[in-house]
């Protein structure tokens, strides 16, 4: 118990405004979003190493510790990061002059309430890193935790996943966000394939079921959920399998 006299002298600082944030209520969104870490791998490039141009089922963050490298026309070197949206194409080369880097590389599943895809692609793929040389060593951490005891570092990375994306945002990183609200015929259908992915029927039935015909069950998932309908459900099941 403090004494009168602590209680008499002691005082809360008023820190707002000393830490910048941006982007709160998108930086609340994702804080809330669904994030499954697939992989955390610390890569060590040889010379004729390159990602030729592919799209990947997962989103894909790629940071540099050493070296410069040429991203979708991007630079990407170290103290930035590239988050890469689900179904994004990419492809990676060396800059100028570069023959080797070590990138830390991480798959990860981020998902709305509904089960979708929460990052959008559309917009730029390269950002600032806030306190990189922090984040190199909780990453490095995570890839080691990874091959020495991947069930905890599934567990663990998930939480790593979303802050890092938390404090991007606050930084300003325009990430973009999914649809707000779904048409009812798609919220049924997503939320009864989220509940069973396993016990998914395929699509045609699926539209069947809603009423609709496939080509609209399609454009009403492009528009509400930036997927595929089979696009839509894979990666739920990916994210039950992990």
């Amino acid at each position: 118990m403090r004494s009168p006299r602590e209680v008499s002298v002691t005082a809360i600082d008023n820190l707002s405004g000393r830490y910048p944030a941006h982007q709160g209520d998108l930086a609340l969104a994702v804080a809330g979003a669904g994030i499954t870490l697939l992989s955390c791998r610390l890569w060590r490039t040889a010379p004729d190493w390159s990602i030729p141009l592919r799209q990947v089922d997962d989103d894909f963050i790629f940071m540099p510790m050493h070296g410069r490298l040429i991203l979708n026309g991007e630079a990407l070197y170290p103290g930035t990061v590239a988050v890469i949206p689900q179904g994004t194409r990419h492809g990676v080369t060396y800059a100028h002059g570069v023959r080797s880097c070590a990138v830390l590389a991480l798959h990860a599943l981020v998902r709305t309430p509904w089960g979708a895809p929460w990052l959008q692609p559309g917009g730029p793929l390269v950002a600032a890193l806030p306190e990189a040389g922090r984040w190199h060593a909780e990453l490095l951490r995570l890839a080691a935790m990874q091959q020495d005891q991947a069930q905890l570092a599934t567990r663990l990375g998930g939480e790593q996943v979303r802050r890092l994306l938390v404090e991007l945002v606050l930084g300003g990183h325009p990430l973009r966000p999914p649809a707000g609200n779904l048409d009812p015929r798609l919220a049924a259908i997503a939320a009864a394939v989220h509940a069973d992915p396993g016990g998914a029927p395929p699509v045609a039935e699926l539209a069947r079921r809603a009423g609709i015909s496939p080509l609209r069950l399609r454009q009403l998932c492009h528009a509400g959920l930036g997927c595929a309908p089979k696009r839509f459900i894979d990666g739920l099941r990916l994210a039950r399998a992990a």
